[in-house]
């Protein structure tokens, strides 16, 4: 059937059962409390029966609006034993509940959980969503990047170690596809330095996958899903700091800290230092050397090789300072970014191209503004505002020339063999030298209301304007073209509106939205012509909207069904039209928005057992029909990449995740997806017909499962102490980074792979000091990604971390 039918379809079958039930909401209020009777802050209070919750403040104090009727609470904080009450609501009464206690008794969590009540909310809102707490992730040498890809649906793509490029797959979509956030905020304008590779994981919250159907709020053209990193928001006295150091030369460090005062006024600091030589071993048919005397490359004969340019280093900071939960406003905060980075470039898009002298430099300032206010003006109308202004100057330096191989520079009658030419494949931007300077100017604005008539509806109304200037230059160009003033800009536009409907006594959760885009690209490039180098102008204006709606109904208590579908539109991105040289990218200004009808459908069903076994399982079947679809492809010499569109791609999967919990002394996960993203155009322009319509898409791989398992141990070393092993499985089917009737198993298949993990972590009496240890692809298994790239084999890293108070 065709999936537009199909979208109509659902469109009216769920119009038809939205109820609009205003209900009398009644205040129902209390105070959560340690044993010893000192009030406890950020405890989630969660309410079983409308799948939603509210935090403590700071003096403890929690406070709800129910429609009368018997609920159910659960009160759970990191720290303590969590907690179950039920409580009857009638009209006419105070409604305030006893004081709440919680003994102490931290909870050992596995390095991924996804539990707890706001997680619980989110993933029963009707999205396709997955929440990462990061508890224990903090505490490990554990990449975020790393934690993402052992998620159902997820699929990391990196080129290489440390401060390699990142493309981000979820469901069969990827690169841009899938918008990154911090805080709700487009990472793009923080600067590639401030990012998902970089920012500790001890400085975040939590992690929200949307696989598919991205909030309104987010207001972003996500076409495939989206990831938005919560940092930590401290509201109290605090102050941690952790080191971490491991194979390949590899250091980390990181310290965070806030004081607020009870006037409100807070101060919150957080700044990182990572750093790697990258120096793993790599293997294969792509590992050649250079026979100087025909000029021809030999076959390494598997022989391994060390990674000699490769090095990595990144630090940086985050700063704001204001008030918080004061009178006029829940968050008042100016702040400022600081980061830099280097990076020494091994190889091209592919390892059969090879550097030596290559590297880039990247510095990034942001200044940000944040503001916001419940109940501003009027109760129930909260509005929320953010700012930022970002400069990035990036700079790719190639300026020795000098030929390399994986042994090393070539040379020959102990003479350094030069590039002779523009076109001698593998120099930098095709053989000749270049110090090209990048200055990217980005200024976002993002404004939210959002009004709740009562518990049962709310309206929200998000808009965003960004705008994106680069200014680009090299030393090493021509003086006449130099004299010509090469820029790129990019304006985008996007205004989303929703209403959000929960009706049938809680039951039945319904978001509609609507998004609507505009983008205005203008490119002044210069290019030879006759001779003569003169401006190549270029202007494009884009004006699309998209729409969609998620439903999620509560079959029982337990299990709830969930589904959603959307008219997804995706706005080519500054570095696909513009290319960017650090990262072997090409432009494309000719690129067309790729747009997309998404449906999903899943369920969510966990259980208890005698409350010590505990049981979840959630799984979804989605299918995605996309046009012009963006996609990097190699260029012919295999040095670089370039986005092009992909008529027409129809995807079709199915991601499923079961975890098993006992007693909090066992943790054992399994997630499994499997997706089709099949070319689905069958003649091209002329009529001719495409040799591999229906096949799936190149660089693609279509089968993935994970697996890990932990286990929790008290008082093993020291009474008090806390100790807990994991183990981790990855598995990834082969594929072709070409299409499969063009490529062989002989030159372009990337192998299956399934790296395993081992480590152990150990929290001292007090939980002060928190000592990990963690051993990756203890198999030393080839692993590799875009294009064949190879990663990192078998490393181990030790890590201590200390909360100072």
């Amino acid at each position: 059937m065709n999936i537009r039918i199909i979208v109509l379809s659902f469109f009216f079958l769920v119009g038809g059962l939205i109820v609009l039930a205003f209900g009398a909401d009644l205040p129902v209020s209390g105070v959560v409390r340690s044993s010893n009777g000192e009030p406890i802050e950020m405890v989630q209070v969660y309410v079983k029966e409308i799948a939603s919750g509210v935090m403590t403040d700071d003096k403890g104090v929690f406070r709800l609006d129910l429609p009368a009727g018997e609920y159910e609470l659960t009160f759970s904080h990191l720290n303590y034993e969590s907690a179950l009450l039920r409580i009857s609501v009638k009209n006419g009464g105070t409604n305030t509940i006893p004081d709440v206690i919680l003994n102490e008794n931290p909870v050992m969590l596995a390095d991924v959980v996804v539990t707890g009540s706001m997680a619980d909310a989110m993933e029963k809102k009707g999205f396709a969503v997955n929440v990462i707490e990061t508890q224990t992730i903090a505490l490990q040498s554990v990449q975020v990047n790393e934690i993402l890809d052992r998620t159902a649906g997820v699929r990391i793509r990196q080129d290489g170690g440390m401060g390699s490029r990142v493309n981000y797959n979820i469901n069969g979509l990827s690169g841009n596809s899938i918008k990154i956030f911090i805080d709700g905020v487009p990472a793009s304008n923080y600067g590639p330095s401030f990012s998902l590779s970089s920012i500790p994981s001890a400085l975040i919250e939590r992690i929200e996958v949307y696989k598919g159907v991205v909030p309104g709020y987010l207001s972003e053209d996500a076409l495939g899903g989206a990831i938005n990193i919560i940092l930590k928001q401290r509201r109290k006295k605090s102050l941690t700091t952790s080191y971490s150091a491991g194979s390949f030369n590899t250091h980390q460090w990181n310290a965070a800290g806030s004081y607020r005062w009870n006037n409100g006024f807070t101060v919150d600091a957080s700044a990182f230092y990572n750093y790697s030589d990258n120096s793993y071993k790599v293997w294969g048919k792509d590992i050649t050397f250079t026979d100087t005397d025909t000029w021809h490359k030999i076959d390494s004969r598997g022989e391994k090789v060390t990674r000699f340019h490769d090095g990595y280093q990144s630090f940086g900071g985050k700063f704001n300072i204001g008030f918080t939960d004061v009178k006029w406003a829940d968050q008042f905060l100016l702040g400022v970014v600081l980061s830099q980075s280097y990076n020494e470039i091994q190889n091209g898009a592919t390892m059969q191209v090879v550097y030596g002298n290559r590297h880039s430099r990247r510095k990034s300032d942001v200044f940000t503004f944040d503001y916001s206010k419940k109940d501003f003006l009027i109760d129930g109308l909260s509005l929320r505002i953010d700012a930022s202004y970002s400069f990035l100057h990036r700079q790719t330096i190639d300026t020795v020339g000098i030929q390399h191989d994986w042994r090393g520079p070539i040379m020959k009658d102990g003479e350094y063999i030069y590039y002779l030419y523009a076109g001698e494949v593998g120099a930098e931007a095709g053989g000749r030298k270049t110090a090209a300077i990048d200055k990217d100017y980005a200024t976002m604005v993002r404004g939210s209301l959002s009004y709740h008539i009562n518990e049962n509806h709310g309206f929200f109304a998000n808009y965003m304007f960004n705008d994106f200037r680069r200014k680009v230059s090299d030393e090493f160009q021509p003086a006449a073209l130099q004299a010509l003033a090469n820029t790129r800009d990019l304006q985008k536009n996007t205004v989303a509106f929703t209403y959000e409907n929960i009706a049938f006594s809680g039951r039945l959760r319904t978001n509609l939205f609507y998004k609507h885009y505009f983008q205005t690209v203008v490119s002044n490039e210069p290019k030879l012509q006759n001779n003569e180098y003169i401006l190549d102008q270029f202007r494009r204006e884009i004006d699309h909207n998209g729409y969609g709606a998620t439903f999620s109904f509560a079959l029982t208590p337990d299990l709830y069904l969930l589904a959603s579908m959307e008219k997804a539109l995706r706005l080519p991105s500054a570095n696909e039209l513009f290319g960017n040289g650090s990262d072997n990218s090409l432009a494309a200004l000719t690129l067309k928005p790729e747009s997309s009808l998404n449906a999903n459908l899943g369920f969510n069903y966990g259980f208890k057992v005698n409350r010590v076994h505990s049981f979840n399982f959630n799984s979804s079947v989605y299918l995605r029909d996309t046009r012009d679809m963006i996609r990097a492809t190699l260029n012919g010499h295999y040095s670089f990449t370039y986005a092009e569109n992909l008529e027409s791609v129809f995807t079709r999967g199915v991601d499923a995740e079961f975890a098993y919990n006992y007693a909090e002394k066992v943790d054992f996960r399994f997630n499994i997806s499997k997706f089709d993203v099949l070319f689905n155009t069958k003649y091209d322009q002329k009529g001719d017909p495409y040799n591999f319509y229906r096949m799936q898409i190149k660089n693609e791989p279509s089968f993935k499962f994970n697996g890990q398992a932990a286990y929790f141990f008290r008082n093993i070393l020291q009474h008090g102490s806390k100790t807990s092993v994991y183990g981790n499985i990855n598995y990834v089917n082969g594929f072709y980074r070409n299409w499969s009737n063009v490529g062989s198993k002989n030159q372009d298949y990337i192998p299956e792979q399934y790296p395993v993990d081992f480590g152990i972590t150990h929290t001292f009496p007090e939980s002060k000091w928190v000592f990990s240890l963690d051993a990756k692809n203890v198999l030393d298994q080839q692993v590799f990604d875009n294009f064949g790239l190879q990663k990192p084999g078998k490393a181990l890293y030790a890590k201590i971390t200390y909360f100072i108070f």
